[in-house]
């Protein structure tokens, strides 16, 4: 049991008994030792007290103010974790306090921008969704660390409102592979791919394909792509990657093929005077895709998209080298090893040659 009593003209004592033994401090304010009494009486029954007014006068901005100033600008995904921020700094929960946030909340506003009330059949998204599952999912993630971090740094219990069930369904990732089988004339589908785009407007357009399916690259990357980074003439031929999706640099090796893909569009002077020039005529990845666009029609190539030649990439690894998860992960620009377990498959028929009596052929 507690009991206060006043010692002065600014001291109030506050006093805890409990099986025998009493625990006693003095403070200046009677709040203060009210305060204490309640918390260490709390302890001892089990049944802390919490003060939560920092956390009820605390709104979600300016949490997220909080989070800005705290993050680790280092950090891989800095620049993504900044824009989620700042994106529930300007929501409609901005001047929310941090306990007024509930998980209905939240599944209302994900039903709003995923326009899920007017889905059709399985699908996840509405015809007027703001966004993807995948960065409804993203923005979650990043409140949820806003509670978490802001209450272990104030010492405050708060409930996060990013609950199970608050996160939609993510749609199975896109596994759009370049067909093998030849057409009746004879050729497969990247051969078809590689005679349209030597027909479109774009003299480039063919070899920054077989670049693509040769080195992994991202259409960012390959558009920001500049020749004073691009070495042919050395005995092993690379790129180097200052700035990527990730913000890591990085050292991309070239084959036979890219590097031969590389020469046809290396304009004539030397290395010095070519200089900063880019390697492609466009300003963005953006100008990449529109022109991948407009020599690859659904009706000869239908649903494939420019990214899908890295995913044919980085598959092509896996199935025709033998190269460790973290070789093919330099060369890729992934971060964590679990980012390519969806390619891991690929190699499922080669380990029946580590096991025993593998290499042989059974009756």
């Amino acid at each position: 049991m507690a009991t206060i009593d006043k010692r002065g003209d600014y001291q109030w004592r506050a006093r805890v008994r409990r099986n025998g033994k009493s625990e006693t401090k003095t403070f200046e304010s009677y709040e203060a030792a009210q305060r204490w009494a309640l918390e260490l009486e709390g302890k001892l029954v089990g049944d802390e007290y919490q003060d939560r007014r920092q956390a009820r006068g605390t709104t979600l901005a300016q949490a997220c103010g909080w989070m800005v100033e705290h993050l680790d600008r280092r950090q891989a995904d800095a620049k993504n974790k900044l824009s989620k921020l700042a994106y529930w700094q300007n929501s409609e929960f901005a001047d929310w306090s941090l306990v007024s946030l509930r998980p209905a909340d939240l599944l209302r506003w994900r039903r709003i921008v995923l326009d899920e009330d007017n889905a059709e059949d399985l699908e996840a998204v509405g015809p007027a969704a703001e966004v993807g599952p995948q960065t409804v999912v993203h923005r979650l993630n990043v409140l949820a660390q806003v509670y978490q971090r802001w209450a272990l740094a104030h010492d405050q219990t708060l409930t996060c409102p990013v609950t199970k069930y608050v996160r939609p369904g993510l749609p199975k990732g896109r596994d759009r592979r370049l067909d093998p089988h030849p057409d009746e004339h004879g050729r497969d589908e990247e051969a078809r791919l590689l005679a349209a785009a030597a027909e479109s407007s774009r003299p480039w357009l063919r070899a920054a394909i077989v670049i693509a399916l040769e080195s992994c690259m991202r259409q960012a990357e390959l558009a920001g792509l500049t020749w004073d980074r691009v070495r042919l003439d050395v005995p092993h031929p690379y790129a180097d990657l200052p700035k990527t999706k990730n913000d890591r640099a990085r050292r991309v090796p070239l084959s036979v093929r890219a590097t031969e893909a590389f020469a046809s569009l290396r304009p004539e002077g030397t290395v010095a005077v070519i200089g900063k020039r880019p390697v492609l005529p466009v300003e963005t990845g953006r100008g990449i895709a529109h022109a991948f666009r407009d020599a690859v029609t659904d009706d000869k190539f239908p649903d494939l998209r420019w990214h899908d030649l890295r995913h044919e990439a980085i598959s092509r690894l896996f199935e025709n080298t033998d190269l460790r998860d973290n070789e093919i992960m330099a060369i890729s620009g992934h971060l964590r090893a679990e980012m390519l377990t969806r390619y891991t498959h690929l190699r499922g028929d080669k380990l029946g040659a580590r096991l025993p009596g593998g290499s042989q052929h059974r009756r």
